[in-house]
């Protein structure tokens, strides 16, 4: 017990011993008036630490009898502990957004924007088209010493969507901050954004059922959330691994991911299969199901908020086959000896840390090129596969992959007679099929 409540902030402990002691004959304010004056010269560790005793015993007496909430708090609420909901997805820590679409001029409006960390997204319409637009800079008040620029980007019709990158560190470090100013071409635009607030850890939370769940460390919740007269749900997340980030949920339509990735004149090109994932589904008590739908006007990526026809107050049991998770980080560096012909046998280990796999050879294909094959999903974990993974060398001036099942090939473009380089494997990709079922009553 005491364990449980020292992992715990001041601020959730309150309203979970709330909670635990409704309906309790306990004079709670003469405990916390006595606990107050005795703590007073004590620092903030034991401060908790001696309070915890005044309730602990209280706490106990309940925990008996509520087993399925003392679940929850154990497992549930200490791993949700940090995530921020923000438009239709949730993050880890800190989170700010446009609360509301903003005119920049008579060509350009930012339609949303958020940023928490390691992640910034923007969207914009406008008028000029991309290449008319210039160059693209957000430089937070906080900090004019970093500037961020996109490091991806899509576009529909007027509107374009940016991912942006750290570029003063060329790197994906980012940290949150409310005010920044943005440049966009020769103009630049002062913009101040919403704090987001943390997840409601009093309302309640459902889990999947127990051992139904075929992956450790992974902990999934669903909350049900009223919006625009429909009883939505709200699905979080969270990783033990703290490294691994969700990047979509649903078990991906596309099994084969082709990716290409080029240096050119101005910048990296990169491209990948579509991520998009099959259809998610609720089940009430007679077996009807009802889609979940990604809500139209959806912000925010990975999209963890879903519309549902379902009535409100039935009973449902929703079923979430599997989830795609990633390490936005550098795996390992790889020291790489190309033959001048033919092919050469390595059968070297790769570590993803939750999956492993081998690289099994290369092979000269032509002066200028060369073939890379791997062997996924060595690990032993039949429940996570690796899904695709980048390779990158300052050597390197063009990479086309195909990730199938479990095998990988990777053809390399470089400059004529290229004999040996170092490789980089990062942003490995994995599907956890977990056939996580989670009942709400």
């Amino acid at each position: 017990m005491f364990e449980l409540l020292n992992n715990m902030d001041d601020d959730l402990l309150e309203k979970e011993i709330d909670k635990l002691l409704e309906g309790v004959e306990i004079d709670m304010d003469a405990i916390n008036k006595k606990a107050h004056q005795k703590l007073t010269d004590n620092n903030k560790k034991r401060k908790r630490r001696k309070r915890y005793s005044y309730v602990a015993a209280a706490c106990v007496c309940l925990l008996g009898v509520t087993t399925v909430y003392a679940s929850d708090i154990s497992e549930t609420i200490k791993s949700f502990i940090n995530k921020t909901p923000i438009y239709s997805t949730i993050v880890d820590g800190d989170a700010y957004y446009l609360k509301e679409r903003h005119v920049l001029n008579n060509e350009i409006a930012i339609e949303n924007i958020m940023v928490s960390e390691g992640n910034l997204e923007m969207e914009i319409t406008a008028n000029p088209s991309l290449s008319e637009l210039g160059e693209i800079n957000i430089i937070p008040q906080n900090d004019a010493s970093t500037v961020y620029h996109p490091g991806g980007y899509s576009e529909e019709g007027k509107k374009y969507y940016f991912s942006f990158m750290n570029k003063t560190e060329n790197n994906y470090n980012i940290k949150p901050f409310k005010d920044f100013k943005l440049v966009i071409g020769r103009n630049s635009y002062n913009v101040s954004l919403e704090k987001a607030k943390s997840l409601d850890l009093n309302g309640k939370i459902y889990t999947p059922n127990a051992g139904e769940s075929n992956i450790k460390g992974v902990d999934i919740g669903a909350k049900v959330i009223d919006e625009n007269g429909k009883s939505n749900i709200q699905f979080v997340t969270s990783f033990e691994d703290k490294s691994l980030k969700l990047v979509g949920l649903g078990k991906p339509i596309e099994a084969k991911v082709v990716s290409t990735f080029e240096k050119r004149d101005k910048g990296m090109f990169s491209s990948s299969t579509s991520s998009k994932a099959e259809e998610l589904y609720a089940f009430d008590e007679m077996n009807t199901k009802y889609k979940l739908q990604i809500p139209e006007n959806a912000k925010g990526r990975p999209v963890t908020v879903f519309e549902t026809n379902a009535p409100k107050d039935k009973n449902l049991t929703l079923k979430l086959p599997a989830l795609v998770a990633s390490f936005d980080k550098t795996i390992t560096s790889l020291p790489l000896s190309i033959p001048k012909e033919g092919e050469a046998t390595l059968n070297k280990e790769i570590d993803f840390t939750i999956q492993k796999a081998v690289v099994k050879n290369v092979k000269r294909v032509s002066p200028a090129s060369a073939q890379i094959e791997f062997e996924l999903n060595t690990g032993g974990n039949k429940n996570i596969d690796i899904r695709s993974f980048s390779l990158n060398s300052p050597d390197i001036k063009k990479m086309s992959a195909e990730f199938n099942g479990n095998k990988a090939i990777m053809t390399l473009e470089f400059d004529k007679n290229l004999t040996t380089t170092n490789i980089q494997i990062s942003y490995p990709q994995f599907v956890m099929t977990g056939n996580w079922s989670i009942d709400i009553k």
